[in-house]
């Protein structure tokens, strides 16, 4: 999903886009509210070993840091580290580039109001993300263990979700019939997805809903009743 300035500030998300200095060593003491974990500069010169030494340190400073409220992770996000981070007590917003975690323990995540989860081909199921209840903007890529997204019907607050595929996999989902009781969703971003059923027509009664992001594969007649549904809907 692509967020623009405009779009971003419209949805009171601004937060989301004004990123703090990247951070590779984490001190202690950091009492800053948003945090991004990064790859080291070449200047540093570090061995992969040192590197991963770093990094597993993370797992130990994270849960101890008690301002951040908003992370992002670039690297890729291993189980100990997810783990780790859902220990953060703070935490409000999180967005991971990669990981290869197989379980999320969603009880621990309950305060996330934003959530994205970058390509994550190992995870195994969304049971249980229906605890998220105080989310607001949730993004899945690349998720293609799981088609059912069943367990999302409950996520009354959302305004922003995707459930995208990669550059080179397709997002493949049951059906989208969960997502008609989401009735405070404005943007829905179905990018390289393909839905079994092939219907929009849960789309159809959500009163916000204002842009839909979906693939050319859709038959006509699914496009042309949606509009018609709901005729103020921009998609692309």
């Amino acid at each position: 999903m692509s967020i623009n300035w405009n779009e971003a500030n419209y949805l009171g998300y601004e937060w989301i886009l004004d990123k703090p200095e990247e951070q590779f060593y984490i001190k202690d003491d950091f009492d800053d509210d948003r945090l991004i974990l990064s790859g080291p500069s070449t200047k540093l010169g570090l061995s992969a070993y040192q590197e991963k030494k770093v990094r597993d340190g993370w797992s130990k400073i994270l849960p101890t840091l008690e301002s951040v409220e908003m992370l992002w992770v670039a690297p890729k996000v291993n189980q100990t580290l997810f783990d780790a981070i859902c220990s953060m007590p703070n935490l409000k917003g999180l967005s991971i580039k990669h990981s290869s975690i197989k379980h999320i323990d969603f009880r621990k995540l309950c305060n996330l109001v934003y959530f994205n989860l970058g390509s994550s081909t190992q995870l195994e199921t969304l049971s249980g993300v229906e605890q998220l209840t105080n989310l607001k903007w949730l993004e899945f890529e690349n998720i293609k263990n799981i088609s059912d997204i069943g367990a999302l019907s409950q996520l009354k607050k959302l305004r922003v979700l995707g459930l995208n595929g990669s550059m080179w996999t397709t997002q493949k989902l049951d059906t989208l019939s969960p997502i008609q009781s989401l009735t405070n969703l404005e943007r829905l971003t179905l990018v390289n997805t393909r839905v079994f059923d092939k219907s929009l027509e849960p789309l159809h009664n959500l009163p916000y809903l204002k842009r839909v992001d979906i693939a050319e594969w859709w038959p006509d007649e699914q496009i042309s009743a949606l509009h018609k549904a709901n005729p103020q809907l921009i998609n692309s």
